[in-house]
């Protein structure tokens, strides 16, 4: 009873949406089925008279003249089967899919925008929303228009079926639907064994999927083929396939018994009913165009039709149950609306005691942290690789909320503030920063697209000029409206560097009170870095700025340092007071400070 409940409330949700979208086609699809299932009793009949008329006909008893219009229908049976699967099959799945689609896609973006971050970081979570967006939309196609057609023409065909077989002799009903009942309950059973099985199966499938994209994205390809790894990995992907393979076969043998026996009873049913319905023709109870067409009919149709009555209750929960992932993606916590009604009037930050590990895991990465930046302060905040930097610039975004202790922004709770106003507070600059192939216009003002008209063209101008792009913008064909990357036709890819610039224009062009750089430098050199780091400070001069970093060519260009080490605030000061302080900062810059000597933009050693 739980999985038809389930199978009603699908089909509940997804008739909705077509009704409101395609009423139409919902219209004709049901229409059709009625009449496709009608088709097959019809056919019998029609079949019947023509196998009886065509004797008399060949015996002379009457004229050719009276076979004409069971001809007509004949071809009519013959040929509306074909017809109406392909207005089913070639139109309204498309048509039904695309309303679907648009309908799924579009409510699932707005959830995406208002989704704690968090969920993007668990697993669980993440299996809800892979198969919500990969599976949700296959399995309503196959709950309607497929399941739909098959299953009422199934029903309205058996139906008709039965009455013919009952039509001849009344008890036929019985040794016809025994073997059908037993078979259909065998092979419930074995189904939903097979559906849990299948379940198993996800984490395996995106291992898959990313071996999959490691051998055909762009990104990988120059050097899969200059370490000639392809070949590897080709053998890595169909190796784990077949281990997953060899794992369903196993399950697949252990019922196959069960399997087995479900799928053939019907089969020596339809032996042992053309028998029975021989000898009936041997008594002379019924016609030989009868006994012909209904012997058709078993032997090719009837139980088809049988297991269509019920195919949707053995197999639509399968479906019901993806479909499922749907709405369980949309039960998925959104993000706290705050209730702070206007920005700060300053933008000084504050962690006070705060604490935090990941959901799931049973270790703490920030450990009790609290510091002070006070508005418009440049600060670098330093420390080695997973000491708990990035993690303390989510909690800052609003990304992940604390265990315990607080985040203040302008003296208030930054749990107070809205997703929309914490969009407004933040740029950001991350390590791994996207390339989206799009225009170099589009790559930039993604980064608020709340403006629009000349003040956004001035802010536009502004953000490149301010990141250094102009060059870059007058060396492409179409400057601004050049679209970058590789992955469509007419694109111009960049350099690294060059990518960055857009990565701070897009940051710049917001014109948010706080930037924050995570680590946007790793892929540079020492002295690059520096140069970029007082490039930054300077175009960030009347903004409260953030730079994440192990390394410390940032150093030279902020007015306060704070060194994290295990989740705590190990040392904060001046570059001066932290190397009088002979501290963990001292020995990191005196194990880096070389790298900056060439460039003579680096500190000096004290």
């Amino acid at each position: 009873m739980k999985n038809v409940s389930a199978l009603i409330d699908t089909y509940r949700y997804l008739l909705k949406i077509l009704l409101k979208n395609a009423p139409a086609i919902v219209i004709l699809v049901f229409g059709l089925s009625i009449l496709f299932g009608l088709l097959a009793p019809f056919g019998v009949f029609v079949n019947s008279d023509l196998f009886n008329l065509g004797l008399k006909v060949a015996q002379g008893e009457v004229g050719f003249g009276e076979l004409i219009p069971f001809l007509v229908l004949f071809v009519v049976a013959a040929l509306a089967p074909g017809l109406i699967d392909l207005f089913v099959d070639g139109f309204a799945e498309a048509r039904s899919q695309l309303v679907l689609r648009s309908a799924f896609r579009g409510e699932m973006l707005q959830k995406l925008k208002k989704m704690k971050y968090e969920h993007l970081e668990n697993e669980a979570s993440m299996e809800i929303i892979d198969k919500a967006y990969s599976r949700a939309e296959n399995a309503a196609r196959h709950l309607f228009p497929m399941y739909v057609f098959y299953s009422i023409s199934s029903v309205v065909g058996a139906m008709g079926s039965l009455y013919i077989i009952v039509s001849i002799k009344w008890w036929l009903i019985i040794p016809i639907l025994i073997p059908f009942i037993l078979e259909t309950i065998l092979a419930s059973r074995s189904t939903f064994n097979i559906y849990v099985e299948l379940e198993s199966y996800w984490k395996q499938e995106k291992e898959y999927a990313i071996l999959q994209n490691i051998l055909q994205e762009r990104d990988y390809i120059r050097e899969n083929w200059l370490n000639q790894a392809s070949d590897y990995l080709v053998e890595t992907y169909k190796s784990r396939l077949n281990s997953r393979n060899r794992t369903y076969e196993k399950h697949f043998f252990k019922n196959l018994r069960k399997v087995f026996l479900s799928s053939n009873i019907s089969r020596f049913a339809v032996l042992g009913n053309i028998l029975l319905l021989l000898f009936i023709y041997i008594r002379g109870e019924v016609s030989v165009g009868l006994f012909i067409s209904a012997s058709l009919m078993i032997f090719n149709s009837l139980y088809n039709q049988l297991g269509g009555s019920v195919f949707i209750f053995k197999w639509g929960h399968y479906h019901a149950n993806f479909f499922n992932y749907y709405r369980r993606y949309f039960e998925l916590s959104d993000d706290i609306e705050g209730e702070a009604a206007s920005m700060p009037e300053r933008f000084d930050i504050e962690f006070r005691d705060v604490w935090f590990r990941y959901p799931g895991t049973d270790r703490d990465i920030l450990k009790g942290i609290s510091f002070v930046i006070n508005d418009g302060e440049k600060v670098s905040i330093v420390g080695q690789n997973g000491e708990g930097k990035s993690t303390m610039v989510k909690l800052l975004l609003g990304l992940f909320a604390p265990d315990r202790g607080e985040i203040l922004v302008g003296g208030k709770p930054l749990a107070r503030f809205s997703l929309e106003q914490r969009i407004r507070l933040f740029g950001t600059v991350f390590q791994d920063f996207s390339r989206f192939n799009i225009t170099l216009e589009e790559n930039v003002v993604i980064g608020d697209l709340s403006g629009t008209g000349t003040k956004a063209k001035d802010r536009f101008e502004s953000a490149l000029k301010r990141a250094g792009l102009e060059e870059v913008v007058e060396s492409l064909p179409e400057q601004e409206k050049a679209l970058l990357g590789k992955q469509f036709e007419g694109g111009t890819d960049l350099s690294g560097g060059q990518w960055q610039r857009i990565a701070m224009a897009r940051a710049l062009y917001g014109n948010r009170p706080i930037l924050i750089l995570d680590e946007p430098t790793s892929q540079l050199d020492p002295m690059a870095e520096s140069a970029l780091y007082r490039e930054f400070a300077e175009i960030t001069h009347d903004k409260t700025a953030l730079f994440i970093t192990h390394r410390l060519g940032s150093t030279a260009v902020t007015d306060q340092i704070i060194v994290i080490s295990d989740g705590v605030v190990a040392e904060v000061g001046t570059h001066e007071e932290l190397i009088e302080a002979d501290g963990l900062y001292a020995e990191m810059f005196e194990s880096q400070k070389s790298w900056y000597d060439r460039s003579g933009s680096g500190r000096e050693a004290s």
